[in-house]
């Protein structure tokens, strides 16, 4: 009972402590965001964290003291402005404390995904345990490709529950994202302006839910393109619905914060900003955009980025790995190797167009089989008749769904043009995805559900249907969303009761295998550990590898790893 009291204590703490940090930014960087609710707020408290932790990590080790201040900072700010709008923000704390409790079963959690022992969990305890350290990259391959997460999770490192919420933030993620979505479905439905953003909100609710379930196979891709998923309502917010300005910039700039939160989870997803120009060829909003109001917001988004890109040089070498052209090699000790980079870069698109995976690998060359389309017929036959075509069956389930039940005769006026501009920028992206890198993983799930959605939502949109069925249609989908949600996390519970012997009543806490280790080097008193026969890392003291040939040295001050 104890361990279960730790745990729910702390996560509830990290809860408040993102909005406490969301009010924060907001009087810092942009005033007119005080009025967001709980859920934006989280996600902007989530950003500025991120932030915090990437500054500090160059200085400080994330221990128990660094982050007991850091959340002691966001709980007492969450405490100030919550007293602030004390009967509104008592009504948000009720939402969104049944909104955390809806979605509890989703946190417990006994195997994590396959890289959380390679990388995941050890990067961001290395994180929590030493100062930066130059040349990461040389540790393993994933520690080269940088993600927000690790750094968000290396600040829940605190006394008693140390690293067993290192997997908590996509579930932080998901109750925000949950959060807003509710509430925004039910300001709309209140208000009488039951749009295509209404109903583009309600089937990405469901999809998310659904699809998304299960936090343990989130990784650092699927909470990018739940917050892309999320900054595409506020697009259409933007792009389709007549609003004052006042509203479209708060939206717009909160659009701006999803899209370089996501880009920070995945750097592919910064694609995404190529909606920008869309929202400015709509009426006249360049024109009224001032930038010498938003100037700090948009200095902080441009540092935000460069944060990452100096994170992937100090790893790496390069500023977006594995982009040779970005690369130093010549230049920098640390840097990978271009050679190496090249054939990364080779062997990650030659995985997601399926040329190898568990017990399988194509006979072709990698070179080759990328090209030309050669790899086509073996996605096809597994990738697309697995992940693809399932994914895509469900997104059309729940399209005919929700068509079924808001469906209507009577039909309103379709006053909707522009379209084909939406789609045009979809599908530019589409293709540059199928072409590049056609993985599920690298961005695929959003990209079916936005197509898909908008055609869904345009279609419902025209029906002119009755508020009472409006109601009730919602009512109906959103609770047989999140019993679908606590059932499948239910079943995973029970499965992994039975198969792994996970103790719940007494221990909510995932598995942590203990491994072999020994000081591969040493240098002034810095230890390299490596564990032995090639394991995985998992929770031993860090920096860990499980490679050979690295020795630790200093340049400039810094602590360095270096390929021998």
């Amino acid at each position: 009972m104890e361990n279960h009291i730790i745990f729910l204590s702390y996560l509830i703490i990290f809860l408040f402590s993102n909005i406490g940090y969301g009010f924060l930014f907001t009087s810092m960087f942009y005033k007119d965001f005080k009025e967001l609710n709980f859920g934006e707020l989280g996600i902007l408290g989530f950003f500025l964290i991120v932030l915090i932790s990437i500054s500090t990590s160059y200085f400080f080790a994330h221990n128990y003291i660094h982050n007991t201040i850091l959340h002691f900072i966001g709980l007492i700010s969450f405490i100030v402005y919550f007293f602030k709008s004390l009967k509104e923000n008592k009504k948000q704390l009720k939402n969104l404390l049944l909104v955390f409790l809806v979605l509890l079963s989703g946190i417990y959690v006994f195997k994590n995904h396959d890289d959380f022992p390679y990388y995941h969990l050890t990067y961001a305890l290395n994180l929590a345990n030493n100062s930066f350290f130059i040349g990461t990259g040389a540790l393993g391959h994933g520690f080269r490709t940088v993600s927000s997460l690790f750094y968000y999770h290396s600040t829940l490192y605190m006394p008693y529950i140390k690293f067993y919420l290192f997997h908590s933030g996509p579930f932080l993620i998901l109750i925000y994202f949950n959060y807003i979505i509710l509430s925004n479905l039910i300001k709309k439905f209140n208000s009488k302006k039951i749009d295509i953003v209404y109903y583009f909100s309600l089937l990405s609710f469901i999809f998310i839910n659904v699809a998304f379930y299960r936090i343990s196979e989130h990784g650092t891709d699927r909470t990018g393109q739940i917050l892309i998923i999320l900054s595409f309502i506020y697009f259409l917010e933007i792009f389709f619905i007549q609003k004052i300005y006042f509203e479209k910039e708060k939206f717009f700039c909160f659009l701006l914060v999803l899209i370089f939160l996501a880009a920070s989870t995945k750097v592919l997803y910064i694609i995404y900003l190529i909606l920008i120009p869309l929202v400015f060829l709509k009426s006249n909003f360049f024109k009224q955009f001032k930038i010498k109001k938003n100037i700090k917001l948009i200095v902080v988004l441009i540092f935000s980025f460069s944060l990452n890109l100096s994170v992937s040089f100090f790893s790496t070498g390069c500023l977006v790995y594995p982009e040779e052209k970005t690369c130093f090699s010549e230049n920098v000790k640390w840097s990978v190797k271009k050679e190496e980079v090249r054939n990364m870069k080779i062997h990650y698109e030659w995985w997601a167009k399926a040329g190898g995976g568990p017990g399988y690998a194509s006979e072709i060359k990698k070179e080759k089989y990328i090209k030309n389309f050669i790899w086509f017929e073996n996605w096809i036959d597994r990738h697309f008749f697995n992940k693809v075509l399932d994914t895509l069956l469900g997104i059309i389930f729940i399209s005919i769904l929700t068509i079924l039940l808001f469906f209507s005769k009577k039909r309103k006026k379709n006053i909707r043009n522009n379209f084909w501009l939406i789609y045009l920028i979809i599908g530019s992206i589409f293709l540059e995805w199928f072409l590049g890198h056609p993985s599920m993983r690298y961005g695929g799930y959003v990209l079916f559900a936005l197509i898909i959605f908008l055609f869904t939502s345009r279609i419902i949109e025209c029906f002119n249907v009755s508020l009472k069925k409006i109601y009730y249609s919602s009512i109906c989908l959103i609770f047989l969303t999140l019993i679908i949600f606590n059932a499948r996390n239910f079943s995973r519970l029970n499965l992994e009761i039975k198969q792994y012997g996970y103790n719940i009543i007494d221990s909510p806490f995932f598995f942590v295998k203990d491994v072999n280790y020994k000081v591969l080097n040493e240098y002034e008193k810095i230890k390299l550990y490596q564990t032995s026969e090639g394991q995985m890392c998992w929770a031993t003291p860090t920096p860990c590898t499980n490679r050979d040939s690295l020795k630790i040295r200093k340049l400039n001050g810094f602590k360095t790893i270096l390929q021998e």
